[in-house]
């Protein structure tokens, strides 16, 4: 019985391991490619996660049928889309050439360049919507 006990605990901590989220204390020790991608590749899907919830809870402020349920979704694709022009951020610093992919790719500053371009917008749109849910719920 005490062998089973143990055995859910392991299983238990390694499954809450693998959901753990990315610390923010990476972006203090920034530096090295490899990690400095890492450290804001997590922290952007972390954030992603939480701005789900955050524009879930923003929409369930909004009543049925008010214009601005659409126009938080617009804000919302926007948002997506604009992660596409972090691709600037990586090709100027190829001098404007897309770097060809390899078998065993590695990563460049170039490539931490486009994913703290994407960590800083997802960290605005946290903000933006944890600004908005503060002004629905003020009375």
């Amino acid at each position: 019985m005490r062998s089973i006990k143990i055995a859910a605990c392991a299983v238990v901590s390694i499954s809450s391991l693998c959901h753990a989220s990315t610390d923010p204390e990476c972006l203090k020790h920034l530096g090295g490619a490899f990690g400095d991608v890492e450290c804001f590749n997590g922290l952007s899907n972390d954030l992603k996660q939480e701005n789900r919830k955050l524009a879930g809870n923003v929409a369930s402020t909004i009543p049925k049928g008010n214009r601005n349920k659409i126009l938080l979704e617009q804000y919302l694709n926007n948002q997506v889309n604009a992660q596409n022009f972090c691709e600037l951020s990586r090709a100027s610093m190829t001098s404007w050439v897309r770097e060809a992919v390899t078998v065993n790719p590695r990563y460049h500053d170039y490539d931490v360049a486009y994913y703290e371009c994407v960590y800083g917008l997802l960290a605005q749109e946290n903000k933006f919507l944890k600004s908005l849910i503060k002004n629905a719920n003020q009375e």
